[in-house]
């Protein structure tokens, strides 16, 4: 065989060892290129990946590769894997990788050796807000039907977080569907996932426990009706974001399949086909009340067809976290909409639960509004016509076993006290609306005050109607507060003409003593005897039973328990003109004991004033005017010449001199017991101090000057134990 020319077997070398180099350098690349492909850099290198690798750099889940997650254990060493991970470089080097990324993630990858072994997920832990969760029951036993992934709840439909548990999943399974109009019962009840609230709750004016009604075991729907929003439906148009083929999409009604394919099968999130269903307690009163009222208005949607625009709320900035239910249903295609002719047909009822719409009154939402009650929790009692039930629909009507039910028998024959109350209210006040606009409309129309009289009339009438038709048994108070303000309306309206106020029956009743005969002596709430106010004690009882004294001439209407009177309250009534001399007494007893010298003391027998056998309280005060010593002395020239001035102003000096010497040798001993706390003489130069501040008291209380010789005497005892205290220091 014939040698081949050197030239020729050095090109068969090169070819070889070209050969050989390319394929060590291709594996070569191939291994860099699979070891790219595990590596968070290549995720990181796609800008649409950005938000999801930033979100993984800042979760629990930072020192975790990307594919310890997205391959599954048992796969990842599989020709299969490794061919996925070269197409992934290969689209990410042509660019052809799709906008909209997805990823499945299999139960394994969680619970492998070193991760999540199952051993965690036994038992109970605590989510965010106290809510208690249990991994086992998800994981291991089908939930209504359907067996769930550690990414049916661990999922990352929100950019930002990773990995993170999606309460909108906990919510579509246990709120789909387990609400109607009138009950809402969630799988596995409320208390499944939180117990009630422990100890007080602030609620605008109330405060308010959970305790009694959990022992009553009062249902969470009677004041949580309205905690979720939406309903979780899944519309065929879901299907279209990810499928096109005919034979697909004729599986949509296929409801078991949907679900053992895309949940179980492929790990798709659930609000990838159903819409969301939020859950939270609705907002404050202030939003409540405005979407409240913008559902009061909403046209229907005949007049939105007609007039081609949208519904909108009229508060735009105030949007309130869940929608106030309906009060029917919606109107479906081809359907006549009853709204078209009956609009806000519960709008009085509505805005006296809020507590507010009056004319002339104060905002006083309802006691079971700021608690949140719904509206079944009271209309429970079904109609027992069955043949009118049939054409005329139901209807819900308030019975008294819902109190029974959630206050006991202690509420017992309350609503029924109410209905009779308001009613007897009612017509005291509609009776008087009659006569007054009788009176004006036929004596009083030429009058020239008559506009401004009958606007009075006119609001009164708003207030009258406002009870009657928003039923005031849904916020009694308020509803007793609007008659009582429609009252004084038509006093002012008589008084505008120049006509005494016309009587109605049970006038304290309407003048504001409502509150007892409404709550409390149902309830069985007694009133103190007697209550400190300021430096006095006030016979609080008896300013009821003897006087007449309405409750709200001292408390607030809206504000429960709140005390509105001043010291300007109290002189209104007791220094008013035609006072006699006992209603002085009743509040100022020191100083009248002082003038009358029956007030106990150490310094003698204290003598009765001067004055105290030609004149009393009224005498020398005038009680409506200010008690001033210019006021007190110029009443003194009603009995004595003009000289007498200059001996009452000084009988004053001395007493205040009395009194600054006194004080300044309390201070003196004080100091020396500061100085000296464990002195031999300390104990009894205490007493003696006590004893000298009392004597003090009484004359700056009692007013000196209504007994000056008395006041002298006292001062007297007092210098001398004082002078006692200090020199027993000094020994």
């Amino acid at each position: 065989m014939a040698e081949q020319p050197p030239t020729r077997r050095r090109g068969k070398h090169f070819l070889l060892i070209a050969a050989a180099t390319c394929i060590v350098a291709g594996m070569l690349a191939l291994g860099g290129l699979y070891r790219l492909s595990s590596s968070p850099m290549l995720c990181n290198s796609c800008h649409i990946m950005k938000p999801y690798v930033q979100a993984w750099k800042a979760s629990k889940h930072n020192n975790v590769t990307c594919i310890d997650c997205h391959y599954p254990p048992e796969l990842r060493g599989t020709i299969w894997v490794k061919y996925q991970a070269l197409a992934q470089v290969a689209k990410w080097a042509t660019q052809t990788y799709s906008s909209k990324p997805f990823a499945e993630v299999e139960d394994a990858s969680c619970l492998r050796s070193g991760c999540h072994a199952s051993r965690l997920l036994e038992g109970k832990v605590t989510f965010k807000r106290g809510i208690i969760f249990d991994h086992g029951p998800h994981l291991k036993e089908e939930r209504r039907g359907r067996q769930l992934r550690c990414t049916s709840c661990h999922s990352q439909i929100v950019v930002g977080t990773h990995i993170e548990v999606t309460t909108t999943t906990c919510y579509l399974c246990h709120f789909k569907g387990m609400k109607t109009a009138r009950e809402f019962h969630p799988l596995g009840g409320c208390t499944v996932c939180h117990t009630a609230p422990k100890g007080d709750i602030k609620l605008g004016t109330i405060t308010f426990n959970h305790e009694s009604v959990v022992k009553r075991n009062v249902g969470c729907e009677k004041c949580h009706l309205n905690v979720v929003e939406g309903d979780g439906q899944a519309p065929r148009e879901r299907c279209y974001a990810c499928h096109n083929q005919p034979e697909k999409l004729q599986k949509y009604a296929d409801t078991p399949f949907m679900h053992d394919f895309h949940v179980a099968g492929h790990h798709i999130e659930c609000t990838r086909c159903h819409s969301e269903i939020k859950h939270a307690l609705p907002p404050p009163i202030g939003l409540s009340i405005s979407r409240l009222l913008e559902w009061l208005v909403e046209p229907s949607s005949a007049e939105a067809v007609e007039n081609n625009a949208q519904v909108q709320p009229k508060r735009g900035l105030q949007p309130p976290a869940v929608k106030t239910p309906e009060a029917h249903p919606p109107a479906r295609d081809r359907e006549l909409d009853c709204k078209t002719c009956h609009q806000a047909t519960h709008r009085g009822v509505l805005e006296m639960y809020i507590g507010m719409g009056g004319k002339g009154t104060p905002m006083i939402p309802g006691h079971m509004f700021q608690v949140r009650v719904e509206c079944v929790a009271c209309h429970i009692e079904l109609g027992k016509d069955k043949a009118i039930e049939t054409f005329a629909g139901r209807t819900f009507r308030p019975s008294e076993r819902a109190c029974l039910g959630c206050h006991g028998t202690r509420y017992k024959g309350m609503l029924e006290r109410w209905t009779t109350t308001m009613a007897g209210m009612q017509a005291a006040v509609s009776g008087k609306l009659l006569s007054v606009e009788q009176t004006l409309q036929t004596t009083f129309r030429t009058h020239p005050q008559f506009a401004k009289a009958w606007k009075l009339a006119s609001d009164a009438r708003h207030n009258v109607e406002f009870v009657i038709n928003g039923k005031g048994v849904h916020n009694v108070f308020f509803a007793a507060d609007l008659l009582k303000v429609a009252d004084g309306y038509l006093d002012q309206s008589m008084v505008t003409v120049g006509q005494s106020p016309l009587k109605v029956a049970d006038e304290t009743l309407i003048r504001g003593g409502y509150c007892a005969v409404l709550c409390h002596n149902q309830a069985r709430v007694r009133a103190p005897e007697t209550v400190n106010f300021g430096a006095e004690t006030i016979p609080h009882v008896r300013h009821v039973t003897d006087f007449g004294v309405t409750c709200t001439a001292c408390h607030s209407a809206e504000r429960h328990k709140a005390v509105t009177a001043t010291k300007t309250t109290c002189l209104g009534c007791h220094h008013r003109a035609g006072n006699d001399n006992e209603r002085c007494i009743a509040c100022h007893r020191a100083q009248h004991a002082f003038f009358s010298g029956t007030i106990e003391t150490q310094a003698g027998e204290p003598a009765p004033s001067s004055h105290a056998a030609f004149t009393d309280c009224v005498g020398c005060h005038d009680v409506q005017t200010k008690h001033s010593r210019q006021a007190v002395a110029t009443r003194c020239l009603g009995c004595h010449d003009g000289t007498y001035l200059k001996t009452f102003a000084q009988r004053r000096r001395e007493i205040d001199h009395g009194l600054e010497e006194v004080r300044r040798l309390v201070r003196k001993g004080e100091s020396g017991l500061r100085r000296a706390p464990d002195h031999s003489m300390a104990s009894e130069v205490r007493v003696l101090l006590t004893a000298v501040k009392g004597d003090l008291d009484l004359v700056v209380k009692a007013g000196g000057v209504h007994n000056p010789d008395l006041a002298q005497a006292v001062l007297a005892k007092a210098k001398g134990s004082a002078q006692r205290a200090v020199s027993l220091l000094s020994r």
